[in-house]
């Protein structure tokens, strides 16, 4: 996992689901690239969360609501949104599925923080330093808390690679 993770913010509200993030209709998907390029289409925004030239997000790190990642179990979402570019994802709370599916798959740091973020947020610069716990918007620093057991998991870039590291195996 990234130490330093920056960029720009984008911002979801409460209740954000999976199937926004990874809509069922654009299965089968056809590699990384597809599935980057349709992440939270279906999530009304201005600008929206994938740059439409680009088919690619220029933002890092998404603040949200509540319940982030309700709905299903669909490990697409997580991918989607961090091979479109998203890093982080800061939430008032999220699924716990959803969550798991971030730490386990390595690809998504959720951090859960009642901020009091909104659509103003979008395209601010953001710094999040994982190892001193702490995110920055506007020169104002917001700490977090540790992620507990799951720590050792999210240093080692997810549930594989952890057991890989416990197991001697290497990366």
């Amino acid at each position: 996992m990234q130490t330093l993770i920056q960029g720009k913010a984008f911002y979801c509200g409460d209740f954000v689901d999976t199937d926004v993030m990874s809509p069922g209709r654009f299965e089968p998907y056809e590699g990384r690239d597809h599935l980057a390029s349709i992440a939270l289409i279906d999530y009304q925004a201005e600008p929206p969360f994938v740059d439409p030239k680009t088919k690619n997000s220029p933002f890092t790190v998404i603040f949200a609501g509540r319940e982030f990642g309700c709905g299903s179990s669909r490990e697409t979402a997580p991918q989607a949104l961090a091979y479109a570019g998203a890093k982080v994802v800061i939430a008032r709370s999220f699924a716990r599925i959803f969550f798991r599916n971030c730490v386990n798959m390595g690809l998504l740091l959720p951090i859960i923080y009642d901020h009091p973020f909104d659509e103003a947020i979008v395209g601010t610069e953001v710094s999040v330093d994982v190892e001193q716990r702490v995110f920055t918007v506007k020169g104002q620093e917001y700490h977090f808390s540790d992620f507990g057991p799951l720590t050792d998991i999210i240093q080692a870039g997810g549930l594989t690679q952890y057991n890989k590291q416990r197991l001697g195996l290497g990366a």
